[in-house]
């Protein structure tokens, strides 16, 4: 049941004559002291000449005060705040003002779109909305008391969607809702990290690691004992390379030590050790950039049929299904960013290949049945912590190489039977050690890509000089123009973009942009130790420099446009 309050004369006492004295100028000064809402209701009403419907279950006290005297418009407003205290709204209605409780209002709700720089738009409109979802649920609780809310209830239903194309966000709700989803999606829109992975995955022989002073017979057994301190690989280094391994290192590895982390320099003199052998075999060298905690793969080989199963056609026929699967070397890697320079790599790796000399098919003759090739396969998956630009080595792999090899004296070891008078033949087993080099290089900022892309072009311009290429990379143009001190202006200056080879997979966001300004460039100089008039590419470069952009060349040439 609801009372309808008019604006009435002579109400409270107030005489006829005064309450048609008052008009828009007229002031008055309030003064009520705990007094029923309906009464100081009515009061308004009269004072301001609206209509209210005040429900009967709202009832209590209410108290306000005015030291000065207001006009009938100030003391509405003054109305209006203390049914805001008492958590009570005045919603228009045509000719008449209903005053309810503001939890049965419905709040107004309006779309905006937020948009994202960094964070993709699908992954964080699907986070918002579970916090949304949870926070909508009420908590259960036992006993006869209500169920608890967050404190960081949303007031009205929320819709959050995902823009990919814009990378936006569209969110429908109360501008509170809005205003407290940004404050989330502000802590989640950050730059992340990015993280180039090298690696190299290889084949060596065990007894040519045992030269080295690798036993991975000897790593197995520690393993059980408890005594490895990182993966399997260098387990037992002998006195005489000891002291070389301290220095590459830079670290005191005694004898029995477990040795799986080093860095740059003595990997690569490892490695040359290594390849200085014929039984060294390189599988792989991928090189994979990836984001902070998104995952990376890369796979060469082939795509190979495989029989699934065979039926009988209607014309007589054999009707075969396959199944195409990949056979050649698998990297996953999803890396982890840490604190102090640490890298947290989970590592998923597998090599499958075709077994030679077995056999493709069940019977003989018309009954035959083909069951596809069989292959071998060498999987690992383990997860470890790596220093920023530190290599670490997992192996144990073991397979063994079976060789069979004849000699013999031509013509004569061709006779039937008497032949084998001139000939033999012998089966060699050499067991082969699986060994993967990764080194993690953490990519933060613009300055680290530019640092990158140099020490590559370094790497690469001996490979172009054995070669004899002339001509050299695009990459290495644009990085000698950034470099140069008469570097074009910002405005001038292009965005390009670093990719790596054809990866096959999902890399997410594995490509890396750079736009330039003058106070990278500044920190470019003298990071890469840039000289006032010439860029040292290579040691031993005969050929002369294309003119770059300077004062003496204000214009490039036509091979440079």
């Amino acid at each position: 049941m609801a009372v309808a309050v008019s604006m009435m004369a002579g109400c409270l006492g107030l005489s006829s004559a005064w309450a048609q004295g008052l008009n828009g100028s007229a002031r008055v000064t309030l003064d009520f002291n705990d007094v029923d809402l309906a009464v100081f209701v009515r009061f308004i009403s009269e004072l301001s000449g609206k209509n209210f419907i005040l429900d009967e279950r709202l009832t209590g006290k209410i108290t306000v005060f005015s030291t000065n005297k207001v006009t009938p418009a100030q003391a509405y407003d003054l109305f209006l705040s203390a049914l805001e205290v008492r958590r009570l709204v005045a919603i228009p209605k045509g000719d008449v003002i209903q005053i309810v409780q503001v939890a049965e209002v419905p709040p107004e709700r309006n779309a905006y779109v937020y948009k994202l720089k960094h964070a993709p738009a699908a992954d964080t409109a699907a986070v918002l909305t579970n916090v949304v979802a949870r926070s909508l649920n009420p908590l259960p609780v036992t006993g006869g008391r209500p169920p608890l809310r967050p404190a960081n209830e949303f007031e009205a239903p929320v819709q959050i969607f995902a823009d990919k194309a814009t990378n936006s966000l569209i969110i429908t709700g109360t501008r509170s809702d809005y205003e407290r989803l940004v404050s989330i999606i502000r802590s989640m829109d950050t730059r992340r990290n990015q993280v180039f992975v090298e690696a190299v995955i290889m084949e060596v022989s065990v007894n040519r690691l045992r030269l080295l002073g690798i036993d991975p017979i000897q790593g197995l057994a520690a393993i059980k004992q408890g005594s490895v301190l990182g993966l399997v690989g260098f387990n037992r280094i002998p006195e005489e390379i000891a002291s070389i391994a301290q220095s590459l290192t830079g670290a005191g590895s005694a004898a029995g030590s477990a040795v799986n982390i080093l860095n740059t320099p003595s990997v690569r003199v490892f490695l040359q050790v290594l390849m200085s052998f014929t039984d060294a075999n390189i599988l792989s060298t991928p090189q994979l950039l990836a984001s902070d905690n998104q995952r990376a793969k890369i796979i060469v080989g082939e795509n190979r049929p495989f029989p699934t199963g065979q039926a009988q056609g209607i014309t007589g026929g054999t009707l075969v299904t396959i199944e195409r699967k990949d056979v050649g070397v698998t990297l996953e890697l999803t890396p982890q960013v840490l604190d102090n320079g640490l890298i947290r790599l989970e590592v998923k790796q597998e090599i499958t290949a075709i077994a030679e000399n077995v056999a493709q098919t069940i019977g003989s003759g018309s009954a035959s049945i083909p069951v596809g090739p069989t292959t071998t396969k060498r999987a690992m998956e383990t997860t470890t912590i790596v220093p920023d630009q530190q290599t670490v080595v997992l192996g144990g792999l073991v397979r063994d190489n079976i060789t069979f090899s004849e000699r013999k004296i031509p013509f004569l070891g061709d006779i039937p039977i008497l032949g084998w008078l001139f000939k033999s033949r012998s089966q060699q087993t050499e067991k082969l050690n699986l060994l993967v080099f990764l080194t993690p290089h953490l990519i933060q900022d613009g300055v680290e890509v530019v640092k990158l892309n140099k020490k590559r072009r370094e790497d690469m311009e001996p490979m172009l000089q054995e070669n004899r290429i002339d001509e050299t990379p695009l990459v290495t143009r644009t990085l000698d123009r950034l470099l140069s001190p008469a570097a074009p202006p910002v405005a001038a200056a292009t965005a390009y973009r670093s990719n790596t080879a054809h990866q096959s997979g999902s890399l997410g966001q594995s490509e890396a942009a750079l736009v330039i300004d003058y106070d990278l460039l500044a920190r470019l100089k003298k990071a890469a130790k840039v000289d006032a008039d010439v860029i040292p590419v290579g040691a031993g470069r005969s050929q002369p420099r294309r003119p770059s952009l300077n004062a003496q060349n204000p214009k490039p040439d036509e091979s440079e446009r």
